[in-house]
């Protein structure tokens, strides 16, 4: 038996469904998800409670903004962001959703409303093992064949910033994919339910079957409030920050870390909450983790808590690229300008094929799983638009290199001997219609905020991060010394033409119950 690291208590007293500090046993109001309606009072209490579902108090921001749809906050003069995801807009927030296993899932489309959060637990269905009381989402029973088996291998393949309109422009082009949707089982209502729509908070939430305001994973960028200091949700590739179990935690547990996962990705946001807590929840580095570092120009890890093999250690994704070359008449200069074509993708499936052949994925009776993110889409949706030929040809690129880990899923467990999982972390806006205000600054914001409550000293915001986060933190103190407060600031915001609400943390607060 395995010894347990010792910051492991807190997790493991979920698994036995316990009350444990610091994770609230209630729930905030469902409502509805947001759709089409013209009700304003209406949308704005579903956001609200989007909003509240990841509220996680000293994480998260103390002003909360919903540009007004078609409208787009960015950083001034950043060439590699002009479309910036983020709101609750059905470009967002509208996902697409894949099951697909012969003699394990049934086929067929399924249209009740279904969200991250399902994901978790339905893989914990598939393998039979018990869910912790973290683990809010609901199995998707309804499109499970109920296999006298688990599988021998689960695939989980998140990509990035696909938007679920994709799989109805492109489907002459995705072979792969609609192979997939076609033959499986296909949610058409996948909704994200919470806010900010953001890559760390939608990996954290497939990987836990969480809400964020659970797991603590609530912006791209945290913000430590003591220190003031910014950073990144997984610091130094430590999983430490994410406070929920995850699917591949609760394998590892049950399988006393002799199955095989792996976790893979472009950014520690992404791939570390696929790859759990590896061995900093369990004494043994047997999960992989296989993170690329555009500036190493190869796969990194963590090594206290994590295993990288050499073979994938030593793969550098230069052999792939010469000085000069272009895609689609860009050049590729370095290795991060590469995560933004096509052929990145086929650097990424390269190692991952090799794992699945070189571990020995799928050969044994203890099922394995893979949870990979496929970034590429998002990092050309980011830059170039969800409707630029950018994007359509990535997204053949990424439908063949599909077609070569299912070809590898296969050969290792045949073709009733796996499970795969096809889902988006979020969406991504298109060309805003309107020009005027379409696409703002959130630095205009702030000095707008500054000319208003602080012109003096012009300090009263302390920090707003990723744009995308759409949260700003407020010296409060300092606020209130100057005659005002959040709810000031709040009004303020929304009379400003591209910010369709604004919410204070106070209200955020008192709806999600924290």
């Amino acid at each position: 038996m395995r010894t347990l690291s010792p910051h492991s208590t807190a997790l493991l007293c979920l698994l036995a469904g316990a009350a444990c500090a610091g994770v609230p046993s209630d729930k905030p109001p469902s409502g509805s998800l947001p759709g089409t309606t013209d009700d304003r009072a209406t949308l704005n209490q579903q956001f609200l409670e989007m909003f509240a579902r990841a509220y996680y108090p000293g994480r998260s921001g103390q002003i909360m903004l919903v540009p007004e749809p078609g409208n787009i906050p960015l950083e001034p003069n950043d060439p590699f962001y002009r479309f910036m995801h983020g709101s609750p807009w059905d470009y967002d927030v509208e996902i697409p959703l894949i099951l697909h296993g012969q003699g394990h899932i049934r086929q067929g489309v399924f249209d009740a409303p279904v969200t991250h959060r399902d994901i978790a637990p339905t893989v914990a269905s598939l393998l039979n093992v018990p869910t912790p009381a973290t683990m809010s989402g609901t199995p998707l029973i309804a499109s499970l064949a109920n296999a006298a088996e688990p599988p021998r291998i689960v695939f989980v393949a998140v990509l990035d910033g696909a938007r679920r309109d994709f799989f109805d422009r492109f489907v002459d082009d995705l072979p792969t994919l609609n192979w997939l949707k076609n033959e499986g089982a296909w949610y058409s209502q996948a909704r994200i339910d919470y806010l900010p729509s953001l890559t760390s908070v939608g990996h954290a939430s497939i990987a836990t079957g969480a809400e964020p305001r659970v797991h603590g994973v609530v912006a791209n960028t945290m913000y430590d409030r003591r220190s003031a200091r910014p950073s990144g949700p997984f610091p130094d590739l430590s999983p430490a920050s994410l406070y929920a179990l995850t699917i591949a935690d609760l394998w590892n547990l049950n399988t006393q870390g002799d199955a095989v996962i792996i976790g893979q990705g472009t950014t520690a946001r992404a791939t570390i909450p696929m790859a759990g807590h590896g061995g900093c929840l369990v004494s043994a580095q047997s999960t992989i983790m296989a993170m690329f570092d555009g500036t190493f120009g190869g796969w990194v890890t963590n090594d206290e808590c994590y295993r990288l093999p050499s073979y994938v250690a030593n793969d550098k994704v230069d052999r792939l690229w010469q000085a000069g070359e272009t895609w689609l008449g860009h050049e590729i200069h370095d290795s991060s300008t590469l995560l933004r074509t096509g052929r990145f993708i086929t650097y990424q499936v390269d190692a991952l094929v090799s794992m699945i052949e070189r571990e020995q994925v799928g050969k044994d009776e203890v099922p394995d799983l893979i949870l990979a993110n496929f970034k590429t889409l998002d990092y050309i949706g980011h830059r170039w638009g969800p409707d630029s030929d950018e994007l359509a040809e990535a997204l053949r690129d990424l439908d063949r290199e599909l077609g070569r880990v299912i070809g590898a899923l296969e050969s290792a467990a045949g073709d009733n001997g796996f499970v795969t999982i096809i889902v988006s972390d979020h969406g991504t806006p298109g060309e805003p219609e309107e020009p005027e205000h379409a696409r703002y600054y959130i630095t205009d914001i702030i000095e707008a905020v500054h000319d208003r409550f602080d012109p003096t000293e012009r300090r009263v915001i302390l920090f707003y991060g990723d744009p995308a986060d759409n949260q700003f933190f407020v010296d409060r103190s300092r606020l209130e010394n100057l005659g005002f407060n959040l709810e000031s600031v709040a009004t303020y915001l929304e009379a400003l033409p591209y910010i369709f609400s604004a919410y204070t943390e106070d209200e955020v607060a008192a709806v999600s119950g924290r």
